[in-house]
């Protein structure tokens, strides 16, 4: 896998924010109501967000085949993976930006490989057109409060919406930043035993939520896992052990939310980074297992 990281291209961080604040500023304005419209009809969105520049030297790679709506809300393992494999060059300060991935999901809607309309995905629609044709056509005292929500699907899926939940949000809400995310802490975590890749892909999509959870709890709030040994070791411990049956507590977002709290309690009274391979998968093993 390449890793050297490439100057790719990604949309001029001051127009690209400026572009999300300007859509926001007002709910259920046209301003917005003209943005959904355009969402609607892929040539009518490229048009609309061709006012934002790009910096950078190197396009960066898309996907080979088009996907469906659902493949792009919730790509598959081999998605993901095919994904990750095309971006093996980014950096993960890059895949930290919200203009970076904004710029990837653009042109996959330019190159015919998504429809700008996916972006609108979610929720109890059938699709994200549906979902934009219903939110245009309202009538009723939510349609500001409607319109604004379904604006801010788009900017979230597009790229992450960090105004709002900071860089949780390009983690999180964008699908190819989840997809290449997700992977990446699962090859960092099963390199010396890629045997586990399999199990802990399931435990990592189990939903969208346990996913957000373990961001914030693991990248976010926690410190702790900041460390690479640290959080494979727990990875690792809790993939076996849900592989067992042995792990119910880890598989539901509380049950993940108490074994980070376990962990954090060891932190306290130790420098976990500084323990060897054999320490640290003992311990995470005994951390996973408590009643």
């Amino acid at each position: 896998m390449n890793t050297i990281s490439k100057d790719y291209k990604e949309f001029v961080d001051t127009e690209y924010t400026k572009f999300r604040k300007n859509l926001l500023r007002v709910k259920g304005s046209d301003r917005q109501r003209q943005f959904l419209y355009s969402v609607r009809n892929n040539d009518s969105f490229l048009e609309d967000i061709g006012i934002v520049d790009s910096e950078g030297l190197v396009e960066p790679p898309i996907l080979a085949s088009p996907l469906t709506e659902d493949e792009y809300w919730d790509p598959p393992v081999d998605t993901e993976q095919e994904l990750y494999e095309r971006w093996s060059a980014v950096s993960p300060a890059m895949a930290c930006r919200s203009r970076f991935w904004a710029a990837v999901t653009v042109d996959h809607v330019r190159m015919g490989r998504i429809q700008s309309s996916y972006l609108a995905s979610g929720g109890s629609y059938s699709s994200g057109a549906e979902r934009i044709d219903t939110v245009l056509s309202d009538k009723t005292k939510k349609t500001k409060k409607n319109v604004d929500y379904c604006v801010r699907t788009v900017l979230r899926q597009l790229g992450g919406l960090p105004e709002v939940r900071g860089n949780r949000s390009v983690f999180v809400d964008c699908p190819f930043a989840r997809s290449w995310w997700r992977e990446r802490m699962i090859r960092q975590a099963t390199e010396e035993c890629v045997d586990m890749e399999a199990n802990l892909r399931i435990i990592l999509r189990r939903n969208k939520i346990y996913w957000e959870k373990f961001i914030d709890r693991i990248v976010f709030r926690n410190s702790t896992f900041g460390a690479k040994n640290i959080r494979g070791a727990f990875l690792r411990s809790l993939s076996q052990a849900v592989l067992d049956g042995t792990a119910a507590d880890g598989t539901s977002t509380k049950g993940l939310q108490r074994l980070c709290r376990r962990v954090m309690s060891h932190q306290g009274s130790r420098e976990l980074s500084i323990l060897d391979d054999r320490e640290l998968e003992s311990l995470m093993s005994d951390v996973v297992l408590a009643s």
